[in-house]
């Protein structure tokens, strides 16, 4: 049995201990429940169905000021090169560099990668060093080799690294 259907079957368990018993509120007080949620779940079994009280799967929201595509794509970059530095260093470096990053940015953005760590990062570089030309890591590098920002979309960068970066102008050596 999957973790949805238990949870379906634990909310028509509470329907039918009221129906059983004939009485609301001692059924909502032995399951543990309001009395408006029961009768939220009644409504929404009355007109959506058996199927109306699995869980409902919501997507994370992408927030407004989340820091752009190609900003993480340079940080990652700069931290395969420099995995033991921290997040605050690792922007004063790339402050240095040219590239105008806070140390809150950085830090973000290893929590968004799960990089959080220092193990987690040298972990990170050494699963990465059979697969430096991985897209993640192939696509940062071309984009800071190359003398014009690429604008294409994360998803797509990703999916195409080689035909995005050649579209906009590969690094020469």
């Amino acid at each position: 049995m999957t973790s949805r259907e238990r949870v379906i079957r634990a909310k028509l368990s509470i329907l039918a201990i009221a129906a059983e018993l004939k009485n609301v509120a001692k059924a909502c007080r032995l399951s543990g429940v309001s009395r408006s949620q029961y009768y939220a779940l009644r409504r929404t079994l009355n007109t959506q169905g058996r199927d109306g009280l699995a869980p409902k799967i919501r997507r994370k929201p992408v927030m407004p000021n989340r820091t752009p595509a190609l900003m993480e794509r340079q940080i990652l970059l700069k931290t395969h090169s420099n995995p033991t530095v921290s997040y605050v260093r690792l922007a004063r470096q790339m402050t240095l560099d040219g590239v105008s990053v806070t140390p809150g940015m950085v830090r973000y953005v290893w929590e968004r990668e799960g990089l959080s760590t220092r193990s987690a990062r040298l972990r990170w570089v050494k699963g990465a060093k059979g697969h430096i030309d991985s897209p993640a890591v192939a696509l940062a590098a071309s984009v800071t080799a190359t003398s014009s920002v690429s604008l294409c979309g994360p998803a797509e960068c990703f999916a195409q690294a080689s035909r995005c970066s050649s579209a906009h102008g590969s690094p020469t050596k």
